[in-house]
């Protein structure tokens, strides 16, 4: 009865302590899954106390069999999916730089139920010994709550209230199992008296700052090769009417990717992606004021693997996507497919008409300025454009109304970005292709190019401007490029320099408002001729390859290092088992005796602590036990004895492991008859043959893990 109350009161609180760790993720299913681990590993006791196969063999399987789980459901998703042990280790990190509440993902929950298995597995251990072990389910319990604690910054439990009812299971548990297994009456009232104390102590320690562990894990990254998606903007509007995806939600201009790199011959996407949600914060932080939108989206014939988004992305419900923390853009690490549907959540900056009049920019805004090789053509077209501009925005918006005036959209213009394509855009003559037409690329393109011209932070963004409505159908032809200014303090603020109106950062009186002040604003080109584009660095295949080749050769290392665990561990305890061996074979006959009881334990045939060594010989039915009982018995307890027939006992009465002392009578029969039997037989070499007639006695598969299963380390 008493059992069984320990172990019920052990799974209750561990359950408890499980639903709790739950809250540190979106929804009611985290507390389901991690109950049902703790459950799972709490029904492993029968196996456990299975006498057939060793308990520390049972649990090591059990264990390797949750790590194969995690690697399992982990793997789809992870950076590097080809190395198992880097899997298993970033389990933790993507959980710490995972937005907060975590959403429910296979790979989110994984690093919880492996936590709750663990702690809940421990636990059944030290309840399914014969001890009366208490202290090990408090200590589980104990280990669950500050997990949650540090996941959530102390949020899941502001009051302290789930610390008051865990402290009141274990208070009345520790009563109730204890009075039940003596047999005694259960005293209810007690348990009030440690509550009330802890209660008191929370209300009386001081309330600071709760710990971030977030701050100490660096986010996990990947180097992905995608493309950039800004030269397709022609094809997207070749596919005129043909849905891509639908959203629904506030209206709010759709983003698909944020490009910040430009190398004079093309934009470049960013290569390093993590979990969304990491703790470090974009080289640029973000504006005072923003505005936060959730919309869910259904994938059509999109295609690619960027994902559509809002704003600088704070949560996604899609397993696998990954954000660059700087632009804010999503990707995912397998292609769309249609009908793929996911919620994502996102902040857009949205500064007043007034702060941008007064805004600055930043003087050290690295590649957002960079402009590798600029031809002089354009750095003087565009120093001309705001030499009557008192601010920053000032001169944004004289940009944003020269690159639109004269110059036409046209979705069969020819696409680049380079500095001769712009060139062409912006000074091309009648008759040239692409002269004074392009497509939003362009349009885009030549306004961040002259505006880090003269010094305004820029890039460019490849979205969608869809219809309004509650849901809104996004077809090819909605596909366009703007490009944004940082300003300091406010964020980044987009522009429009294909219409000129409403750019969504600032209205479009305002800005009529500066051009009026302006009066006219005109730029003349100069004469320098058209500049070749550089040639790129490093194509895109090179990369790829390169990185194919890297996975490849670490896949094996993975392998070989996760497969030698198991092997590093059996080695250890054959090492082990091997020094113990050598110290019972240097005790003389009291160590062979406790070599015997080893071999005992191993067989699963262990004696009860009140029989004598003789007793245990005799029912062992083995003319060798029999006599090393004897010659045990006699170096126990009549050492003078033990000398003469040639074996050293122990310095004082040494431990065998079960009294050896026979009743009276034991000694009756005479050192000499035992000397005689003994004659050229060694202690040990008795042993030898007891072992070996247990050893074999034993199934197969128990006799597989003879030299190696721990148990005899751990007897006395």
């Amino acid at each position: 009865m008493g059992s069984a109350a320990r172990v019920a009161w052990a799974a209750l609180l561990v359950v408890v302590a499980a639903l709790h760790l739950g809250s540190g993720w979106q929804g009611a299913t985290a507390s389901l899954v991690f109950a049902g681990a703790a459950v799972v590993a709490f029904a492993c006791l029968p196996l456990l106390r299975w006498r057939r196969v060793p308990s520390g063999l049972v649990a090591f399987s059990l264990v390797v069999l949750a790590l194969v789980g995690g690697y399992w459901v982990a793997e789809g998703s992870a950076i590097d999916s080809t190395d198992p042990l880097p899997v298993l280790l970033d389990l933790v990190p993507r959980l710490l730089t995972a937005a907060r509440p975590a959403p429910v993902t296979p790979e989110l929950l994984a690093p919880g139920a492996l936590l709750v298995f663990g702690v809940s597995l421990v636990v059944v251990l030290a309840v399914a010994r014969r001890g009366r072990s208490l202290l090990a389910p408090v200590v589980g319990a104990a280990v669950l709550y500050t997990c949650t604690a540090l996941l959530t910054a102390g949020r899941a439990d502001r009051y302290g209230l789930v610390a008051v009812g865990l402290v009141a299971l274990v208070a009345i548990g520790w009563l109730l199992v204890d009075r039940l297994e003596a047999g005694g009456r259960v005293l209810l009232g007690l348990p009030a008296v440690p509550v009330a104390a802890v209660a008191a102590l929370a209300v009386v320690l001081p309330a600071g700052e709760a710990f971030e562990p977030r701050e100490l894990v660096e986010p996990p990254v990947a180097d992905l090769g995608v493309a950039s998606p800004l030269p397709q903007l022609a094809s997207w509007a070749n596919l005129g009417d043909t849905e891509l995806f639908r959203v629904r939600g506030p209206e709010r201009a759709v983003r698909l990717v944020a490009l910040s790199d430009y190398s004079g011959a093309a934009w470049r996407a960013a290569s390093l992606y993590g979990p969304i949600g990491a703790v470090a914060e974009p080289d640029l932080p973000p504006g005072a004021q923003v505005d936060e939108a959730e919309v869910e989206i259904t994938v059509g014939e999109l295609g690619g693997r960027w994902l559509p988004t809002v704003g600088r992305p704070t949560a996604v419900s899609l397993d696998g996507a990954m954000v660059d923390p700087d632009s804010g853009s999503l990707v995912l690490r397998t292609e769309l497919t249609p009908g793929l549907s996911y919620r994502v959540r996102g902040v857009v900056d949205v500064p007043d008409d007034a702060d941008l009049l007064d805004a600055t920019v930043p003087t050290n805004a690295g590649r957002y300025l960079e402009l590798p090789g600029l031809p002089y053509s354009l750095a003087e077209y565009a120093r001309q454009i705001v030499q009557s501009a008192r601010s920053p925005y000032e001169r944004a918006v004289a940009i944003e109304q020269v690159v639109k005036q004269g110059r036409t959209p046209d979705a069969q213009a020819p696409v680049g970005s380079s500095y001769a394509r712009l060139e062409r855009f912006l000074f091309g003559g009648p008759g040239e292709p692409g002269a004074n037409a392009g497509t939003a690329e362009q349009f885009a393109s030549a306004f961040a190019v002259l505006a880090r011209a003269v010094g305004l932070p820029t890039r460019v963004v490849v979205g969608f401007q869809p219809a309004d409505g509650e849901e809104r159908v996004v077809r090819g032809s909605d596909a366009t490029a703007w490009p944004e200014v940082y300003f300091a303090g406010w964020g980044w603020v987009p522009f429009d320099p294909v219409s000129g109106v409403s750019s969504g950062g600032s209205s479009a009186a305002q800005k009529r408002e500066v051009l009026d002040r302006l009066a006219s604003v005109t730029a003349t080109p100069t004469s320098t001729p058209l500049s070749a584009p550089p040639p790129p660095l490093v194509t895109p295949s090179s990369t790829v390859a390169a990185q194919g080749t890297s996975a490849g050769s670490q896949r094996w290392i993975g392998y070989a290092v996760l497969g030698g665990v198991p092997v590093l561990i059996l080695l250890v305890l054959g090492l082990a088992r091997l020094v113990r061996r050598n110290r019972l074979r240097a005790a003389g006959a009291t160590g062979a005796w406790a070599y015997v009881l080893d071999g005992l334990l191993l067989a699963g045939r262990t004696p009860t602590a009140d029989r004598t060594a003789p007793d245990i010989a005799a029912g062992l039915g083995s003319a060798p036990a029999v006599e090393l009982a004897r010659l045990a018995d006699y170096a126990a307890f009549a050492p003078e004895v033990g000398r003469a027939v040639g074996h050293a006992p122990e310095h004082g009465r040494p431990r065998v492991g079960h009294p050896v002392a026979a009743g009276p009578g034991t000694v009756a029969a005479g050192p000499g008859a035992v000397a005689g039997r003994a004659a050229g037989t060694s202690p040990w070499s008795l042993a030898r043959q007891v072992r070996g007639g247990l050893r074999r006695g034993m199934p197969w598969y128990r006799r597989m893990f003879w030299a190696v299963d721990p148990r005899p380390l751990w007897r006395r």
